[in-house]
């Protein structure tokens, strides 16, 4: 019996003596691909013992930590990564989930920040830091960074401006500050972000109510945001500005109606509001409002399909016009 045990124990030994830290890693991967986490774990944790510098095994490590909800753990080894390799972008990026995970939100910021640095055009990480941002009651920059996102191409972040973002406008780089126009579309009314696209010439976004689609909507809001970038075109006064977005409507429209309601030239940001009505067979029918900020023009309207805008209707437009804010972030 003696004699046994002894072949079992050298066995045994042998079987693991001389596995390399890169087999271990390998093991490791493996198991995770197969979204066995606690045996890549271990796996990573044994490369790591035979490698302590290993940074992809600590990264891996953590990342798989994270699936298994060992938040603090998982900190752990992404700190480790991130001292042996500063600028290891995904080590911050996961870092920054796992401190969201435990309510750190200061601290997820300060990593989705770090991850900036090292690649300015990441749109995960501006997905990610908009949704920190969120979770802190900081609803402007949260969208903004999920704008961001979504310009970039994470094709996550509409839903989250669908669902958060309706009562921001939008914001352009203004030198080193950021400036929106933030308008509150009515929750009660039903509002909701349809459409979210920009180019350099503009941007824009277009929201529907209850449900409704582009092809049978009732009730349509715009808003449009162009960059001024020649100081010129920021003093041309906004009654300018307006009968230029009347010249544009008379393309398709070309009995359209042009009525002045209100304006402020003197205001911190100038600002006219007045309708443009069509009244042909396919009627649409406008109240639009025009606000000039600091590098660029803020123009919104909203819209029904009749030939007039009832009296009602226009001053409730008005009104809910006159509630917008330029705001910096």
């Amino acid at each position: 019996m003696k004699i046994a045990l002894l072949n079992i124990a050298i066995i045994l030994s042998l079987s693991t003596y001389g596995q390399t830290a890169q087999e271990y890693y390998n093991s490791g991967t493996d198991k995770a691909n197969k979204k066995d986490f606690e045996g890549s774990v271990r796996d990573y944790d044994r490369a790591i013992r035979a490698d302590p510098k290993y940074t992809d095994a600590y990264f891996n490590k953590g990342t798989s930590e994270l699936y298994l909800k060992e938040y603090k753990e998982a900190i752990s080894d992404l700190d480790k990564a991130i001292e042996l390799k500063p600028d290891f972008l995904k080590a911050y990026t996961n870092r920054g989930i796992a401190k969201l995970k435990t309510d750190d939100l200061k601290g997820a910021i300060a990593d989705f920040d770090a991850a900036l640095k090292i690649e300015p055009g990441n749109a995960s990480s501006y997905f990610m830091r908009g949704q920190v941002k969120l979770n802190a009651g900081d609803t402007k920059g949260g969208c903004y960074d999920l704008t961001k996102a979504n310009e970039l191409g994470d094709t996550r972040a509409q839903k989250f401006l669908n669902q958060y973002c309706g009562k921001i406008a939008s914001s352009e780089t203004v030198g080193t500050q950021k400036q929106s126009l933030k308008l509150d579309w009515p929750d009660a009314e039903g509002w909701k972000i349809a459409s979210n696209q920009g180019d350099n010439e503009k941007k824009v976004i277009e929201l529907l109510r209850n449900n409704e689609t582009f092809d049978n909507w009732t009730e349509i809001g715009t808003m449009m945001v162009y960059p001024m970038t020649d100081p010129a075109l920021r003093n041309v006064p906004v009654e300018a500005k307006m009968n230029i977005m009347y010249e544009q409507a008379k393309k398709s429209c070309p009995v359209a109606k042009l009525t002045f309601i209100e304006k402020d030239e003197n205001a911190k940001y100038p600002w006219i509001i007045f309708k443009i009505e069509c009244g042909t067979a396919t009627p649409e029918s406008q109240v639009w409002q025009i606000v000039q900020g600091s590098n660029e023009m803020y123009v919104n309207f909203r819209a029904v399909k009749q030939k007039n805008i009832p009296d009602d209707l226009k001053n409730k437009w008005v009104a809910f016009f006159k509630t917008g804010e330029v705001v910096a972030q």
